[in-house]
């Protein structure tokens, strides 16, 4: 008998998923364990007896390629974060069909969080080179630390700044070295740290090529202190601004928004920035500060970072506060299709 809705979980790995469902009611009809590839995935969706099909999955390395594939044989699919899913995390008896059986009834009760992916797969490409940019950026920071650290760690301490990773430098401090084997390992060292920057430089290009289709991109440009690398950035992570429904919104994902704890009305412990959402525009919106007061000429941003600390007194605040607007503008010209005008930060108090 063919249900007029179907709830249906899966549970995906590399080499096998489960696929389990129930019927509009909430009746669990059961699972099935199979290799994972499309078409098994096609195959035991089609054989669900049910009109519309609402699927979940769990954020992870294959739920984008999962729903991107499915998607034209279901009515919903959904993406949800595995964090909020306390009743999957929690049991002790945890097991494949168990979560899947588990996945469906919290489709069925709604009570899933959702996990925004690209709707396109032109934002998918584009989102993924940005990250594998900035993958190859922490790359070559992580190398950059392991040199200093090795240096130090055999008698060479004078290695601050910049000096240390330059091509026509680095003979010098190798010599101080006494141990040939550690000299050799800092050269192989100096090879990868070259290597994630040659990388890194070719992925910048790919990114830009990419990105020159989303006119966004040259608006944020106009913005003091917003640079290439952060106006990619940002447009790679929302992806849309229409997925936020207003500001703070934006803040929360940027991890600027403020976090309050409290108990029957009582606050617990002190205010403070939550840290759920993307460091990464966090830190966009940090170093666009940064640029936009390390230029000599006044700019808009710059005089609202003044404003704010003259009302609030506190460094940090003035300085959250400016990041916060630098997002909110940026968000609020995508989502209205406006050209950047520096009035923007004064439409209204930060």
């Amino acid at each position: 008998m063919t249900a007029k809705k179907g709830y249906i979980g899966i549970d995906a790995h590399a080499r096998n998923s489960v696929m389990g469902w129930r019927d509009g009611r909430g009746k669990y009809q059961g699972a099935q364990r199979f290799e994972t590839s499309e078409s098994n995935l096609l195959k035991h969706l089609q054989d669900i007896p049910a009109q519309e099909k609402h699927l979940t999955i769990e954020e992870g390395p294959l739920a984008g390629w999962i729903a991107r594939t499915l998607m034209p044989h279901a009515k919903r699919i959904l993406i949800c974060d595995p964090k909020k899913n306390t009743s999957i995390q929690r049991d002790s008896n945890k097991n494949d069909l168990a979560d899947t059986e588990e996945l469906s009834r919290l489709l069925w009760l709604n009570q899933l969080t959702e996990v925004y992916h690209p709707a396109d797969d032109e934002r998918a490409i584009f989102k993924a080179a940005v990250q594998q940019y900035l993958d190859l950026r922490n790359e070559q920071v992580r190398m950059k630390h392991k040199i200093k650290a090795k240096y130090r760690m055999w008698g060479v301490s004078a290695v601050d700044g910049m000096k240390v990773y330059g091509p026509k430098n680095r003979r010098s401090f190798l010599e101080q070295v006494q141990q040939p084997s550690i000299r050799h390992q800092l050269q192989r060292l100096y090879v990868v740290m070259d290597t994630a920057e040659e990388q890194m430089e070719k992925s910048f290009e790919e990114v830009r090529a990419l990105g020159r289709k989303y006119p966004e991109i040259q608006e944020f440009l106009k913005i003091p202190g917003v640079g290439p690398v952060g106006s990619h950035v940002f447009d790679a992570f929302i992806q849309t601004p229409r997925r936020f429904a207003n500001k703070q919104q934006v803040w929360r994902y940027s991890q600027l928004a403020i976090r309050d704890r409290s108990s029957d009305n009582k606050p617990l412990g002190f205010r403070r920035l939550d840290y759920n959402g993307n460091p990464e525009l966090k830190a966009m919106s940090y170093w666009a500060w940064m640029g936009a007061l390390a230029r000599e000429e006044d700019n808009e941003v710059k005089r609202l970072y003044q404003a704010s600390l003259e009302r609030t007194h506190n460094h940090v605040h003035a300085r959250l506060n400016t990041q916060r607007k630098i997002i909110a503008v940026m968000w609020t010209l995508w989502r209205k299709q406006e050209a950047y005008k520096p009035e923007l930060f004064f439409l209204s108090p930060t």
